[in-house]
């Protein structure tokens, strides 16, 4: 069995992922008995269209490259402060100085008016008709931007053929936690994970039937896809808000105690599967692996814990069992450890 489910940005109340990417493949491997990695690393993309769609439109990285500069609504140019990168600076850094002034109550805006003018139809039409369709000029006007949850670099934790700690079962895609991003994706890398792994798993999947060795993993009931009554909505939009305001682009311990205690408040009123059900679990994994980081690195920023610390410089693996979540040892075993546990012997 092969799970491609993709991402969980939608845990967030604001994202550029669809509703589909909740988690509902992590949920299940979870259930299933599976390791999980990296799950506290979420890539927030710097510059969503912050005009109330859900999910967010996104602006290309592009424009920042063509000289696109953010401004607050001063009109100070605030990334100059920054880093010395300013605009180009990693998403990580933009995404958080954009979080700060919009949580001190000012706009945040990309001013490609210069940099791009009149020629936008031409050089960026798909974001040209996507501004117009929200009542926007790019030529003419500033654009209102956000971060949004984007992509996660976690997930179900597998070796270099895709295969997860479940005999019999496979991941790839944005569920699979391959460990090529590492705890900051570059942008488009995914496209290559994807391409590479799908093909790997597949191949692998074809070796083990050729020599009749394919097992089959048996999954645990993934729940209905209708939606859900109207107070398992409502629950779902908490959710969200405390995974955007707690688990998000500004972490710290009492935010992450304060969700995990909501999360488990909710769990003994749930049923074992559904949408609903299948959120909490995965919200859950994420806090618990944030809260266990006690450093800043990549994706994940803990502001009582500002600075990287080596050592916290290796992944955290877990695995549900029951309503616990546990830290277990790397699986499957890198190459390096193993054979630096051979000299040693």
């Amino acid at each position: 069995m092969v799970l491609a489910t993709g991402g969980v940005g939608h845990l967030y109340r604001w994202t550029t992922n669809p509703p589909e990417s909740m988690g509902d493949g992590l949920a299940l491997a979870a259930r299933a008995g599976a390791r999980l990695a990296d799950l506290e690393f979420v890539q927030f993309h710097p510059t969503a269209l912050a005009v109330g769609a859900d999910p967010m439109p996104l602006l290309t990285e592009a424009l920042r490259g063509e000289g696109a500069i953010l401004v607050d609504d001063t009109g100070d140019r605030f990334m100059l402060a920054e880093h010395p990168l300013a605009e180009l600076a990693p998403r990580d850094v933009r995404a958080r100085a954009i979080w700060r002034r919009r949580e001190a109550g000012s706009g945040t805006w990309l001013d490609s008016r210069e940099a791009v003018g009149d020629a936008f139809p031409e050089r960026f039409p798909t974001v040209f008709e996507l501004c117009q369709r929200y009542g926007l000029d790019p030529r003419r006007d500033l654009l209102p931007v956000s971060p949004a949850a984007h992509f996660h670099m976690g997930g179900v934790a597998t070796d270099l053929k895709g295969r997860t700690s479940v005999p019999g079962l496979w991941a790839c895609g944005e569920l699979a936690a391959t460990g090529v991003h590492g705890a900051n994706r570059l942008a488009s890398n995914s496209l290559l994970e994807g391409l590479v792994f799908g093909a790997r798993v597949a191949a692998d999947i074809g070796s083990a039937l050729d020599g009749g060795l394919a097992p089959s993993a048996r999954l645990p009931e993934p729940g209905r896809w209708a939606p859900e009554p109207a107070e398992a909505a409502a629950e779902i939009e908490a959710i969200r808000e405390a995974m955007w305001h707690d688990v998000g682009l500004v972490r710290n311990e009492a935010g992450l105690r304060r969700t995990l205690d909501h999360l488990d408040r909710l769990s003994w009123r749930l049923p074992a599967t559904g949408a609903l059900a299948n959120a909490q679990t995965v919200a859950r994994l994420i806090t618990t692996a944030a809260l266990l980081r006690r450093e800043s690195r990549g994706g994940h920023f803990r502001s009582d814990y500002p600075e990287a610390d080596d050592a916290w410089r290796s992944r955290i693996f877990l695995q549900l069992e029951g309503r616990t979540c546990r830290t277990v040892a790397p699986w499957p075993i890198p190459a390096r450890t193993a054979a630096a546990g051979e000299a040693g012997r």
